[in-house]
Order: C-alpha cells, then sequence, then structure tokens
C-alpha cells in the first residue's frame, strides 16, 4: 500500500515539477509583452506628447506599470532631482528589479540596453530608437510563442515519464 502511495506522489511530484518549468516560461512571455507595451507608451509619450524619458517614467510610474513602476520612480528621482545620468540610474534600479523576474540574459540585455540606445537627441531619434527595440521585443515574443506550446507538452510529457520511471524503480 505505501509503495502504491508512494509511485502515485513521484508520478504528481514529477509532473509539478515540469508544470514549475512551463510555468516560468509563460511568466517570461507575460513580462516580455509587459515591456514591450511599456516601450509603446514611451515611444507615444516621447513623439507625440513631446515628454522627457524621466517624464515618460513619471507617468509610466504613476500608472503603475508593475513591476518596474518603483524603479521608473527612482529613476526619475536620480535624474530630475539628483541630477544623476539616465543610464547609470537605469542600470542601478533595473539590476534590483530584474534579479527577481524569471528571464534569460538576453531577455534582460533587452531591458538594459534601453538608455543606451537613446541618449538625449531629439524626440524623433528617440522614438526610432524605440522602434527598433519594439522589434527586437516583437522578434522574441513571437519566436517564444511558437516554441513554447511544443517544448511546453514535451516537458510535461518528460515529467510524467520520470514520474512513472521512478515509480517502476520504487516497486
Amino acid at each position: 500500500m505505501f509503495r502504491i502511495a508512494g509511485c502515485i506522489l513521484a508520478v504528481i511530484g514529477c509532473a509539478g515539477f515540469a508544470g514549475t518549468i512551463c510555468m516560468d516560461s509563460v511568466k517570461r512571455l507575460a513580462l516580455l509583452k509587459k515591456v514591450r507595451v511599456i516601450y509603446e507608451n514611451m515611444k507615444y509619450y516621447i513623439a507625440y506628447q513631446k515628454a522627457t524619458i524621466p517624464e515618460t517614467l513619471r507617468i509610466l510610474a504613476e500608472k503603475g506599470s508593475e513591476p518596474f513602476a518603483e524603479a521608473f520612480r527612482e529613476i526619475d528621482i536620480r535624474v530630475c532631482e539628483r541630477g544623476e545620468n539616465l543610464p547609470a540610474a537605469w542600470r542601478q534600479c533595473m539590476e534590483k528589479v530584474l534579479d527577481t523576474l524569471p528571464l534569460t540574459r538576453k531577455e534582460k540585455k533587452l531591458i538594459m540596453d534601453f538608455p543606451s540606445s537613446l541618449g538625449f537627441m531629439e524626440e524623433n531619434a528617440q522614438a526610432g530608437a524605440l522602434d527598433e527595440l519594439l522589434r527586437e521585443i516583437d522578434l522574441h515574443i513571437e519566436e517564444m510563442e511558437k516554441e513554447q506550446k511544443n517544448k511546453n507538452k514535451m516537458i510535461m510529457s518528460l515529467g510524467v515519464a520520470a514520474g512513472i520511471f521512478i515509480s517502476i524503480l520504487l516497486l
């Protein structure tokens, strides 16, 4: 009786572990979509409302662009009130946020490289630089969506198969 219960728990545990791996990729995709929306909003505020980057970040922080709202608020304070440069403030504040998120190194680089691609040029050039970032993120999101469905099926299958294998070993 205990062996059967152990076998069932092994299969459930392996399937649950595989499920958490699949959920991480779903979270990554959702975060990248949030980043895309943030960049689209930045482009709008910079190109059409003629807002500066710190002003744009303040507006996004007030809208509550989680999980980045607090970092945007801090960047605005550092740049506008303390006179720090944008790339240094961005790097320090975003590193804190990105450490807690389940993104890959390449995805974090898309976020960390934002200020270095802009500088403080005129608004149309900044909007053009944001277009380039948006294209990169869109390509990455498209790629993830294509492979996510098949990858998740494979991970779940391997998880259940590992649980069954462990159960056989236990018997």
